[in-house]
């Protein structure tokens, strides 16, 4: 039941351009660990090779690594690979941009194509950076 939910989601996302922009209230779940966590404040930007929004950010994705490296841990998470991990986080729609604290909990969430300054300023309003 679960996957034919993910797979309806990503059905949907794909007729409506990937998801709606919107942004969403800090979470109070507390979050999987991944098998490398660091104790840095953490970027998972979660996208699919068939999507175009995210194929459109993933430049953007790719100068914040190389611009926070040793800062924030930015990772790239392929829902089609990723599946499990998509599901604990109720990807919906993508891309997904989830920021989490050193511990792995969600701090808060943005759907959709944004550009880089949406982004810097989220890592500002959580304390990632000054």
């Amino acid at each position: 039941m679960r996957t034919l939910t993910i797979v309806l989601s990503l059905a949907l996302a794909i007729v409506a351009g990937c998801g709606p922009k919107k942004t969403a209230s800090p979470g109070t779940q507390p979050q999987p660990k991944t098998e490398a966590m660091t104790n840095l404040p953490k970027l998972w930007d979660f996208w699919a090779t068939w999507c175009g929004p995210c194929k459109e950010m993933k430049p953007t994705i790719e100068a914040l690594e190389k611009e926070y490296e040793g800062k924030i841990e930015i990772k790239s998470i392929d829902v089609d690979q990723n599946k499990d991990l998509a599901q604990k986080f109720k990807v919906e729609a993508i891309p997904t941009l989830v920021f989490l604290d050193a511990k792995g909990n969600e701090l808060s969430r943005i759907v959709g194509l944004v550009p880089k300054d949406t982004i810097v300023g989220r890592f500002k309003t959580h304390g990632f950076i000054q």
